[in-house]
């Protein structure tokens, strides 16, 4: 005769011929199934109800841990891809680094990850359709723009910037920047929100120059025109600072860049390219200046990597300077540049790691 006893929600203990048998609900065996059991975890046992009930507490806990370890997981996966899209760091992107953020971003996106608010939702989507955009995925990214214009409609900045973007690289550059410039002196000529106002004059400006349909003066004035309205906001200090370089008009490149840094004191990008620009500076000037301009350029230097320890472009111009200001390979800095660049080539990314190669072979 068997008596089914209840000992806690989810267990039964049996008792047959003196032999004491456990098993656990249909619900948990429906759970463990494939991992852990066949079909029904039967324990024969004689007299160890605690001890298996204790293994049974420490599944469940071991359960609930890889639980919690999923959610971290996706919790570091989406702070990471806010991390990026925050930062615009995949406009920097490789492309088989392009192809890695597209592929991770494809497989959170369908994780349905509940924390995941609707805002940062459609952040990441904006990402995925600029990611796709630098990998020539150009259907794919009339997907995500259609699926964000039937969800936010067309009226928003970003979706205008989408537009425009679709539209170049269809190849028409012409109708795209008649769509921005009617929106901004139609719809936009009073708009009291800046930044969808700055937004839309940067790209309208970026798609000129990749036309050429303005040349390089003209970009500039243009610039300037919006740094006097906008002057806070950095991209536009940085892309002027871009052609004062290509133009060889490094002063006025030194200015953009130092109105960078007043905005963003800890920009160890801005810093090496200062650097890189007071070198250049000081090859074409006299001496006594060419002195002075060389220990800013180095300073500068310095500063980038004391922000960034293994910032490659920081080390190779500390490297590069110290030798042309006449220190000797024995001199700390040089050594130290050296040794750093080294620990790059090991260490660091792929791309760093090449190039700090082609430096030390070059040193």
């Amino acid at each position: 005769m068997i008596n089914a006893v209840f000992i806690c929600a989810d267990i039964y203990v049996l008792l047959h011929d003196d032999i004491l048998l456990i098993f656990v609900s249909r619900d948990v065996v429906e759970a463990l199934a494939g991992k852990f059991i066949e079909d029904i975890w039967i324990f024969y046992l004689y007299g160890y109800i605690i001890r298996r009930s204790i293994a049974l507490k420490t599944l469940k806990q071991k359960r609930a841990r890889r639980r919690s370890n999923k959610r971290m997981l996706r919790d570091l996966v989406r702070d990471k891809l806010l991390t990026i899209m925050n930062t615009k760091a995949y406009t920097q992107f490789n492309p088989e680094q392009l192809l890695t953020l597209e592929h991770e971003l494809k497989v959170y996106m369908k994780s349905g990850d509940s924390a995941l608010t609707e805002g940062n939702y459609f952040f990441l989507m904006e990402m995925l359709f600029y990611v796709l955009v630098y990998r020539s995925q150009d259907v794919d990214a009339q997907v995500i723009y259609n699926t964000l214009r039937d969800r936010l409609g067309e009226s928003s900045y970003k979706m205008v910037i989408m537009k425009a973007t679709l539209l170049q690289i269809n190849g028409d550059d012409k109708g795209a920047i008649e769509f921005l410039e009617n929106l901004l002196e139609e719809d936009l000529e009073y708009e009291t929100n800046f930044v969808t106002y700055v937004s839309i004059a940067k790209k309208l400006i970026a798609i000129k120059a990749s036309s050429k349909s303005l040349n390089q003066e003209a970009i500039l004035k243009e610039l300037m025109a919006l740094t006097d309205k906008f002057p806070l906001d950095t991209e536009l200090w940085w892309y002027a600072s871009e052609i004062y370089f290509e133009m060889g008009q490094f002063e006025k490149t030194r200015y953009c860049l130092e109105q960078v840094l007043c905005i963003t004191p800890f920009n160890y990008a801005c810093f090496a390219k200062l650097s890189e620009t007071l070198y250049y500076e000081a090859l074409r000037s006299k001496k006594q200046v060419k002195a002075e301009l060389l220990g800013k350029a180095l300073n500068n230097a310095l500063r980038s990597v004391e922000l960034s320890e293994l910032y490659l472009k920081g080390w190779a111009l500390v490297n590069v300077i110290s030798r042309e200001m006449g220190r000797s390979k024995q001199d700390d800095l040089v050594k130290l540049s050296q040794s750093k660049l080294k620990e790059i080539s090991k260490k660091s990314n792929n791309e760093d790691k090449i190039t700090a190669k082609l430096i030390l072979n070059k040193i």
